[in-house]
């Protein structure tokens, strides 16, 4: 996963946009990554209770951006 998603050289409000919504699929595959390392070790339900809020999170932004982006 790339560290920091430069989008200040793409030109178009769209094209940022997309970039965006790319590199938000890339953390949250890598985030089910993290979540499936924790269940498989049997970590607390705490933690993984954090960081399915934190996916749900993302997936709600994803959706957003993506009503957004069909709307350009």
């Amino acid at each position: 996963m790339s560290k920091v998603v430069d989008i200040t050289g793409v030109s178009s409000k769209e094209a940022r946009l997309k970039r965006i919504i790319a590199s938000l699929e890339e953390i949250k595959d890598t985030l089910v990554d993290v979540i499936d390392a924790y269940e498989a070790e049997d970590e607390s339900s705490d933690k993984l209770d954090l960081l399915t809020e934190a996916l749900d999170a993302l997936e709600d932004a994803n959706d957003a951006l993506n009503d957004a982006s069909d709307e350009a």
